[in-house]
């Protein structure tokens, strides 16, 4: 197969649309580091401000934005639709700036930070639906031109606010980069369906944000254990390890949104369900082997990498487990959870989340020995899975549970933990 031939299979399948998902993300890393250098720290503290700040908001719509857009390829594929899908986008992102700006005005930064804040604040809702939107490019043929689109703002302008020492122009262009797929469906359309869409858009994205949020609220309680009992330096080990497990999962359920996008255009909801698993299921199985690859270099020492091996002994037996329990968890939770769970899955995510939550504080030591920092977030994600109760993926979320609890009790079982 010749290069040519190999990537252009490589850029239309889930692998272009997980690569077009995690390249924002990279590359706004890739500017803060940038910006680290060349001007002074109060400017990295600044744009980290703008981001968390801007992050608040939107936080309860974010994480379901994207299944149910992948969820409607049938009304995507129309011109109408997509920009009735483009209209009710900005409404919402036009809720979630003024929201953000009238509390940065009365309450938080004011003045052009504000601004700033906000703006970032509707970027950052557009860019939620992005991993559905992409999949839409690729069979329309505009995926490359969508993606030239993305880096003119993010390497383009967002490293040149960085060189000139700005943070709000590096926050504006990364929020742009992420928001860019969304921003290219903007079209005409009535304002009336527009908005009645945004608020089915809305009601229906609440259940799986709160799924999602719920794994997210542990993780304070658990970092602030972790640093009590084994230090910051294990702990920051810890979390970088982290970092590449959250990147397995954005590009897991970027699999997922490119197998239900491909799937739903055709059957009813119980018959795309089971194809869209199965299609996602071999880019899991991926995935999970290279969170185990990054384990081994940072448990392990291989005499001819550098540095491999030097945070062995602040990693645990589970965590070769727990990074796959985000990139597993989080996708079944969100993309292939139908109506049956949009009431059982929240409730349960919570529960379980204060279950986890009492275990960290009533009995800390135990859970930092074996579990480490995002062990908790996982051990909260592994039991909602049985709140999935529709039909056509109950098995498979049983099956992924009954699988990751044997893990774990395997490598309990090899007393490996971190010592105090």
């Amino acid at each position: 197969m010749k290069l040519s031939s190999l990537l252009r299979a490589l850029m239309h399948g889930g692998t272009g649309v997980a690569f077009a998902v995690l390249l924002p993300r990279a590359l706004s890393l890739a500017a803060q580091w940038v910006l680290a250098l060349s001007s002074q720290p109060a400017a990295l503290a600044a744009l980290a401000n703008y981001m968390s700040r801007g992050m608040v908001v939107v936080s309860l719509v974010h994480a379901g934005l994207s299944p149910i857009l992948a969820r409607r390829t049938r009304a995507l594929a129309t011109r109408a639709g997509r920009a009735l899908a483009g209209g009710a986008l900005a409404m919402i992102a036009a809720l979630a700036f003024s929201i953000t700006l009238a509390h940065e005005l009365a309450l938080g930064l004011g003045g052009a930070a504000g601004l700033i804040t906000a703006f970032f604040s509707a970027c950052t809702l557009l860019s939620a639906a992005s991993p559905s939107l992409w999949p839409l490019f690729q069979r329309e043929g505009r995926y490359l031109r969508s993606l030239a689109v993305l880096l003119v703002f993010s390497p383009g302008a967002s490293m040149l606010g960085a060189l000139a020492g700005l943070p709000g122009a590096v926050a504006t262009a990364i929020g742009l980069a992420g928001a860019s797929p969304a921003l290219l469906l903007l079209r005409p359309t009535r304002l009336r369906r527009a908005a009645r869409y945004a608020m089915t858009i809305i009601r229906r994205s609440i259940p799986y944000s709160i799924a999602t949020f719920a794994t997210v609220v542990v993780y304070p309680i658990s970092l602030s254990v972790n640093q009590e009992h084994i230090g910051e330096h294990r702990v920051g080990q810890q979390v970088l390890y982290w970092s590449f497990a959250l990147a397995l999962s954005n590009a897991s359920q970027a699999f997922a949104a490119r197998a239900v996008s491909g799937a739903s255009s055709s059957g009813d909801e119980a018959t795309w369900q089971a194809r869209a698993l199965r299609a996602w299921l071999p880019s899991a199985v991926a995935l999970w082997a290279v969170g185990a690859l990054i384990y081994a270099l940072f448990a392990i020492p291989i005499p001819w990498i550098p540095h491999t091996g030097a945070a062995r002994d602040a990693m645990t037996a589970t965590m070769l487990v727990s990074v796959a329990g985000p990139l597993v968890t989080d996708t079944l939770c969100v993309y292939f959870s139908g109506p049956r769970s949009r009431r059982a899955l929240p409730i349960g995510s919570v529960l379980s989340s204060a279950c986890v939550a009492g275990c960290l504080l009533l009995a800390p030591a135990p859970m930092v020995r074996h579990f480490g920092v995002f062990g908790p977030s996982v051990l909260v994600g592994v039991a909602r899975l049985a709140f999935v109760l529709d039909a056509p993926v109950r098995r498979y979320t049983l099956g992924a549970m009954f699988l990751l609890i044997a893990a774990f009790a395997a490598a309990l079982a090899l007393g490996q933990g971190v010592s105090f």
